[in-house]
């Protein structure tokens, strides 16, 4: 394994820097006051929690998901907001940090998860009324030294390596001590293992539901370190998507994440796995789909010129959402794409299906909207 020189750890920034961009979609939110910034105040994000909001106003939200009846939506500095009509209003809820937040999951209506910049993994177990800082990334920095430096002073080059790049990436860190490279996705299955995924390759597996993680960089096929972006998991089979083509998947016996071919080799923003359905969707409106857990991989025309950012089941079909705001209908049996009337939203981060059937909910730089599919069919 081998670990990026100074100049392809700054060129992985800049690509970062673009990904999230088109993720997130727009110079707008990235030229937005940063808790890293140089004009910021010198408190660390990660013990200031976050600020109170006006809730009428409009907030960027970057993420959103279901937690049995009620939404979960997550934004910059910190931001989390909970709706329990369906999103049509949004309350506020005390978070302990004031990081920017960029990915929200639940498992069931009760066990959630968040990450986000710095290195944080939020944990709730109430459905989202409280959250609980699981990891940040001055507990990473301990993790990571404490895990590879026994290997290095043994003589493993992968494991001096990997401590090389992480003290590469401090020292770049506007805040001592803390290794802030975001997570960018996180998923746990029910019986308790899981993974985060995020930039510069970073994957970290836990098997009891994030009380305890295990670095699995060298167990990989990443060498490149590209950034991983989006967790899917079926069956007890996780996969995992990232840039220049890259997927991932648990290959249980070996316990390693092994790489599987695509005829795709831009970035991967997502993957959603299904009964004898996995797909792979990303830049440009491309999205990918296999009858046989990716050996072999069919094109889908979704007619979307802008990146997929979700896709959102609804009942027998799935709802896909392009970062323009479009939407298709996507038949998982034959694969057909219809194209769905406008609903004039603007630019969308994420997608989730909602308690009521026929609708969903977009998080946008204006906040979150609520989309009547039922309506617009």
């Amino acid at each position: 394994m081998t670990g990026p020189c100074p100049d392809s750890f700054h060129r992985a920034t800049s690509r970062l820097a673009l990904a999230v961009a088109l993720t997130v979609g727009m110079g707008a939110l990235l030229a937005l006051p940063s808790a890293h910034s140089a004009a910021a105040p010198a408190t660390d994000s990660l013990d200031l929690p976050a600020l109170r909001v006006d809730e009428q106003l409009p907030a960027p939200l970057l993420a959103v998901t279901r937690a049995g009846d009620a939404l979960i939506s997550v934004g910059l500095h910190g931001l989390i907001q909970r709706s329990i009509d369906g999103g049509q209003t949004w309350q506020q809820v005390d978070s302990p940090v004031s990081s920017d937040l960029v990915q929200v999951r639940f498992r069931d209506e009760r066990n959630g998860w968040i990450v986000g910049h710095d290195a944080l993994v939020l944990h709730s177990t109430d459905g989202g009324r409280s959250w609980q800082v699981q990891l940040d990334g001055r507990r990473l920095l301990t993790l990571l030294n404490d895990y590879y430096g026994p290997r290095a002073e043994r003589g493993d080059e992968s494991a001096a390596l990997v401590l090389k790049e992480v003290q590469m990436a401090v020292g770049t860190s506007a805040t001592p001590g803390v290794l802030a490279a975001p997570f960018l996705d996180v998923l746990f299955d029910d019986q308790g293992q899981g993974f985060a995924v995020g930039a510069f390759g970073m994957v970290l597996h836990s098997l009891d539901n994030g009380q305890n993680w295990e670095p699995w960089i060298e167990r990989s096929d990443n060498e490149r370190r590209m950034h991983l972006y989006g967790l899917a998991e079926h069956a007890g089979t996780f996969y995992i998507s990232g840039e220049q083509g890259l997927l991932l998947r648990l290959d249980a016996g070996q316990q390693r994440l092994v790489r599987i071919e695509t005829p795709y080799s831009g970035t991967y923003f997502g993957v959603r796995a299904f009964d004898q359905l996995l797909l792979a969707y990303g830049l440009r409106g491309n999205l990918f789909a296999s009858r046989d857990d990716g050996q072999h991989w069919q094109a889908v025309a979704t007619h979307l010129n802008s990146s997929l950012v979700s896709i959102v089941e609804q009942g027998p079909e799935l709802i896909v959402v392009s970062q323009g705001g479009q939407l298709v209908k996507l038949d998982r049996q034959s694969l057909k794409v219809t194209a769905l009337p406008d609903a004039r939203v603007g630019e969308v981060y994420a997608a989730s299906a909602t308690a009521q059937a026929g609708s969903l909910v977009v998080t946008r730089f204006s906040g979150a909207k609520v989309i009547d599919i039922a309506r617009a069919d």
